[in-house]
Formats: structure tokens, C-alpha cells, sequence
């Protein structure tokens, strides 16, 4: 018997109980479906989060004050934790980065930036927002594009002019049906002239520039109560990308060096970056083994009934023997049976993963199913079929043509 034969017969096994072949695909394609929609939820999470961490700049380095008990400050990383010396009177101030400037061997952009929470009002309609206190490197180092308009200029920020860039989100919610550019608006109860409209940019590390202003940064001690001579957090812009981790450590000794401690945190925005990486990583493979529980119950599945088949069977496995037939042709027919019905349930299992992917888990969290995890799937399915299959296909095969035509 020629393999075309072995084929012709397994599908006609199938086909000849439609209704146990489904159930029996039927935990396959529930496994296939998690195992997919699983890894589509772990990977859209990474890439959403990773997606709003680098329209920040990949090479962007945030200085604060108060240092983080598990922050890695030699080796450019970063930590989480509570800070330690924000309570015990720790600042940057205007000095620090002038003195940081001054020593970096490396090009960088310093961008300090203070921040108050505000109201806006145009007419009748008010909204709350954010007011960043910012001079005109803010819009380099945060990837910032005016859609209309200029930025702050140096010159705002010397004569704390009440000029102010507002981002997308206030102009359509305050500006609905013309240009902001040129209009007055209020801020807390003070009028202020738009000069600029950002470009929508979405949310960055938590921060929005969407529905905030940006005002000139010597305008927040004299209209908004910002400490004097404080800043809240400075972003540095690396101009090479590649050298943030020696850049932080350069700023981590020159500061040390200057306030006798390390009362400050220094993030990196690509060591951030690596490390979501690797934690999304992992946490995508897990999901992925989650799922895989369901593909092994659909395996045992198909071993159960693939052996109540090898039963069902025995005498027509007694006489294909006694014609002839060799433990081969069983074994290869048996297999290619379990086979079948594991690989027919992987497609499905692909197909209910895309949809299940697309219009429902969608609405409640980000996906992407990618092609590995399309491979991985087949691969699973064609390997959980042989697999599963390999015992009930062996008895099948090993059976005695005598036993087997005696047998009730």
C-alpha cells in the first residue's frame, strides 16, 4: 500500500464520523486559538508600550531629584522603588545643569521642565490640563512638532512674555471650528496669546504634551507659584543614541561629585526600553504556555480517540493484515489520520484566533498576531497529531492478524 492509499483511507475514517472528528478537532482548535490570541495580547502590549516610550526619543535621559533605592546609577539603568532623598530637601536647580553642560565630554540637549496642573478657558467652554513650564529645547528633545504657529522662543523666556504653545487636544476642544494661532486664552484666570498648535502626539511615559500648554519656563515662579530655582525634571537628549549609558554615567559622577551624594535619579530611556523588552518577553511566553494547557488536553483528545478508533477497528485491521498489509501501512495510516485531524484543527484554531483577535479581544486591549505565532501554531498542531497519535497507530500496528480477526 502506497501512501496515496494510507491517505485516501485515513480521510475516509474521518469523514465516515463527521461528528466525533469536530469534538475531537475541538480541543485543538480551543488550544490553537489561546495559544495565538495569548501571544497577540503580549506582543500588542509590548509594542504598545514600547511605542510610547520611544516617541519620547530613544536616547533621552530624565533627571529628577531624590534618588531610588534600586537604581542602577553606574551602569545607565533604571529602578523603580521609593526615593530616598526627595523628602530630606534634594533639588536640581538651574546651576546643576549648567555645571553638568559644562563637563559631559559627550554632545547632549538639556531640556529642564517644571509642571503644574491648570485651567483652561476660551468663552464658555473650560477644561483642565497641564501647564509645562519649558524653554525652547523642550520641543527638540521630546520630539514636539508645531502644527501651527511657532514654538517658545529664548526671547519668551527672558522677558516672560505670556506667549503659549497648546496641544492638539485643547485647540479641537477649545478651537473647535477655527485656528487658535493669534487668540487669547485663559489660563487660571490670566489671559495669554497662543503663538503655537502641537502636533498630536499621544501619551509618552505618562505625560501627554495632547492637552497640556506649553508656557515660557520663567513665567511658572512668576504666575503659578513654581519654587524658585527648583526644577522638576530635565530631560537630556543624547545626540547619539548609542552613548546614553555613558552619558548617565558621566552625569552620575560630575553630580555626585558636586552635591557629596547621589540624591537624584538618573532614567534611561533605552535601558527602560531593553528591559520592557525582555519582561514582555517572558511575560508573552508564559501566556503562550498558558494557552499550550489547552493544546494538551486537545492532544489527549485525539490519543482517547484515535484509541476507541484503533478498537472500533480491530477486525478490519485483522483482515488488511491477513491480505497483506504490513505493520507499516498501519502505523503510517493511523498516524496520518491523527495527523489530519490536528492539523484541520490548527487552521481552524488560526482562523477563530484572527477573529476572536480582531473584533473582540481588540475592543479591550491592543493585539498583533505575528507570523511566528502563526508558525508556532501549525507547528504545534502538526507536532501534537504525530505526537498523540504515535501510541494508538503503534498498538493498531502491532496487533495480530489472528488476535484481531477473533476479536468481538
Amino acid at each position: 500500500m502506497d501512501l496515496r492509499d494510507s491517505f485516501r483511507n485515513a480521510t475516509r475514517a474521518i469523514f465516515a464520523a463527521k461528528m466525533r472528528s469536530f469534538l475531537t478537532m475541538l480541543g485543538i482548535i480551543i488550544g490553537i486559538a489561546a495559544v495565538v490570541m495569548l501571544m497577540a495580547v503580549g506582543s500588542g502590549a509590548k509594542q504598545s508600550i514600547l511605542s510610547r516610550m520611544q516617541s519620547s526619543g530613544s536616547g533621552n535621559l530624565y533627571l529628577t531629584a531624590g534618588a531610588r533605592s534600586n537604581v542602577l546609577m553606574g551602569g545607565g539603568g533604571l529602578g523603580g522603588g521609593n526615593r530616598e532623598g526627595a523628602s530630606a530637601g534634594a533639588k536640581i536647580t538651574a546651576e546643576d545643569l549648567t555645571y553638568i553642560e559644562a563637563r559631559v565630554t559627550y554632545p547632549i540637549v538639556v531640556s529642564p521642565t517644571n509642571q503644574t496642573n491648570i485651567t483652561i478657558k476660551n468663552g464658555d467652554t473650560t477644561m483642565s490640563g497641564t501647564g509645562i513650564f519649558a524653554t525652547p529645547t523642550y520641543f527638540e528633545v521630546e520630539s514636539v512638532t508645531i502644527a501651527d504657529g511657532r514654538m517658545i522662543s529664548d526671547g519668551d523666556v527672558d522677558n516672560r512674555t505670556r506667549n503659549v504653545v497648546i496641544g492638539n487636544t485643547v485647540q479641537t476642544t477649545l478651537f473647535p471650528n477655527e485656528s487658535a494661532v493669534g487668540q487669547p486664552i485663559r489660563i487660571n484666570g490670566t489671559s495669554y496669546k497662543v503663538v503655537g498648535v502641537a502636533a498630536a502626539k499621544g501619551e509618552s511615559l505618562g505625560n501627554s504634551v495632547d492637552t497640556a500648554i506649553v508656557l515660557p519656563f520663567s513665567v511658572g515662579e512668576k504666575s503659578f507659584g513654581v519654587v524658585h530655582n527648583v526644577i522638576q525634571r530635565t530631560t537630556i537628549k543624547c545626540v547619539d543614541p548609542t552613548q546614553s549609558s555613558a552619558v548617565t554615567t558621566e552625569i552620575t559622577d560630575i553630580l555626585t561629585r558636586k552635591h557629596k551624594k547621589v540624591d537624584f535619579t538618573i532614567q534611561d530611556v533605552a535601558a527602560l526600553t531593553d528591559m520592557v523588552t525582555s519582561a514582555m518577553t517572558i511575560l508573552t511566553a508564559l501566556l503562550a504556555a498558558i494557552g499550550g494547557l489547552s493544546l494538551l488536553v486537545g492532544g489527549i483528545g485525539i490519543m482517547n480517540i484515535m484509541l476507541v478508533s484503533v478498537t472500533e477497528r480491530t477486525r478490519e485491521i485483522g483482515i488488511r493484515k491477513a491480505l497483506g498489509a504490513r505493520e507499516r501501512d498501519i502505523l503510517v495510516q493511523f498516524l496520518i489520520e491523527s495527523s489530519l485531524l490536528s492539523i484541520a484543527g490548527g487552521v481552524l484554531g488560526i482562523v477563530v484566533s484572527v477573529l476572536g483577535s480582531d473584533f473582540i479581544v481588540s475592543r479591550f486591549t491592543t493585539t498583533e498576531i505575528t507570523g511566528s505565532s502563526i508558525l508556532l501554531a501549525v507547528g504545534f498542531s502538526i507536532a501534537v497529531g504525530v505526537f498523540f497519535g504515535v501510541y494508538p497507530a503503534r498498538t493498531a500496528a502491532r496487533m495480530k492478524p489472528v488476535d484481531a480477526l477473533r476479536y468481538e
